[in-house]
């Protein structure tokens, strides 16, 4: 049976959920071909191993180049949500100090965040000045790129839920949101307004993609200097 793979982007860091198993050979292709379009430039990985049942001890290797390479990149890989199965053949390696490891991916995106991704990252990597949520990815490589280019560190997500996660992670001074999350009816969306009650949002406008790319860029500017002139 072949590993599964689903990935996400949350913030900078990038979430794989595997199924299936890790060994060696064919059958870990996916995992090794995902992780080699991801580096260099996103270095930030956390495998999700929850619904992995069996590693061996080739896979096992996979895992530390995997680590390795990510680490000469600059960032990490970082386990979450393992089976007890999978604890216990880190503990019988001793590998168990090796990896970073969490109960879930959202204490794993945490804690890049929390650490600055790792000892060999740019400071500015991981930054976190200002959150952008919008369900366009196409929008939200325009806000990451812009607000980047402009000197600010920037975080984004393409949901609700993620973006919750990256709230209780980090500490952004603006966020800047899409209309229709801004105005979404769901426990997600009500738990976030109430977690940036007190931040400034900057509400993209609803024709927001579909304007001059230098006038958007220039307006969004100006409304995340003024908002942070607000704080």
């Amino acid at each position: 049976m072949a590993l599964t793979l689903e990935s996400r982007r949350v913030g900078d860091v990038t979430v794989v959920k595997c199924g299936g198993r890790i060994v060696e050979g064919d059958e870990s292709a996916p995992l090794v071909q995902t992780t080699t379009r991801l580096l260099p430039d996103d270095p930030y990985i956390v495998l999700d191993l929850g619904a992995v049942d069996f590693v061996d001890s080739g896979g096992l290797g996979l895992l530390l180049r995997l680590r390795s390479r990510a680490q000469n990149a600059g960032g990490d890989v970082k386990l979450c949500a393992l089976q007890p199965r999978i604890v216990e053949i880190l503990r019988v390696t001793r590998l168990q100090s090796i990896f970073d490891t969490h109960p879930s991916d959202a204490e794993a995106v945490a804690a890049f965040y929390r650490d600055g991704g790792s000892a060999a990252s740019s400071p500015d990597r991981l930054a976190t000045d200002i959150l952008c949520v919008a369900p366009s990815l196409d929008v939200i490589a325009y806000l990451r790129e812009v607000l980047r280019q402009a000197g600010h560190g920037v975080m984004t997500s393409d949901n609700l839920p993620d973006a919750l996660m990256l709230l209780r992670a980090t500490r952004p001074r603006v966020i800047v949101m899409s209309p229709e999350l801004a105005g979404a009816n769901s426990r997600a969306a009500d738990a976030f307004r109430e977690m940036t009650a007190n931040l400034p949002v900057v509400e993209l406008p609803s024709d927001f993609s579909h304007r001059d790319a230098g006038a958007a860029a220039r307006r969004l500017l100006d409304h995340v200097v003024e908002a942070m002139l607000r704080q």
